[in-house]
């Protein structure tokens, strides 16, 4: 199958789940996440905001659970320039202002938030709609991940969040596509 084609299929497959099971994947995967990693040890963790109408993983499990209880470890969190495709990074804040982007996800504000390098950042919670067994990807098409993941030092985790198995079938890549080194479902951890 093309990009496009399980694009679209994992759309559907998204849309076709029950608040229920959203709510208990996102926790099941939040589980998992603080049983693989040492998060303590980790100086930031960037993690994106979740397209509720999307019906993807709900990161703020893991966004809260950070921040009470990893004091050492800051939460970093996106705002997309979609002019450029490109996205910066800000230091969550339990009361930071957060907007609303014209893809309805929630944004930290440019004017009261502190930037955050990506060079210090150590594990990056990435977005997808589907996986294949060797980490390629396939997000939304717009190249946001791919660009920002390019960025980051070599040793920075990539972790990607799915309520599906990946795929059998490898995804065709392109050349600034970047892998996963791993990805998180409701039922177990897969490292590629």
């Amino acid at each position: 199958m093309s990009k496009q084609q399980l694009r679209k299929l994992y759309k559907q497959r998204r849309q076709a789940l029950t608040a229920a099971q959203v709510s208990e994947g996102s926790q099941a995967i939040a589980r998992l996440f603080f049983g693989a990693f040492t998060v303590e040890k980790m100086r930031s963790v960037h993690c994106y905001l979740p397209i509720r109408l999307q019906k993807e993983i709900d990161t703020f499990p893991i966004i809260f659970t950070i921040h009470e209880k990893f004091l050492h470890t800051k939460v970093v969190i996106p705002r997309s320039l979609p002019e450029t495709s490109d996205m910066e990074h800000y230091l969550w804040q339990s009361d930071m202002t957060l907007d609303m982007n014209p893809w309805g996800i929630l944004e930290p504000n440019p004017a009261t938030s502190i930037l955050f390098p990506v060079s210090q950042i150590d594990a990056v919670i990435v977005p997808l709609l589907a996986c294949d067994r060797h980490g390629h990807r396939v997000g939304y098409g717009k190249g946001f991940y791919d660009k920002f993941l390019a960025q980051c030092r070599p040793e920075t985790l990539k972790i990607g969040v799915s309520y599906f198995d990946p795929l059998l079938d490898p995804i065709l890549t392109d050349p600034t596509d970047v892998a996963l080194d791993y990805c998180i479902t409701p039922t177990r951890v897969w490292r590629f």
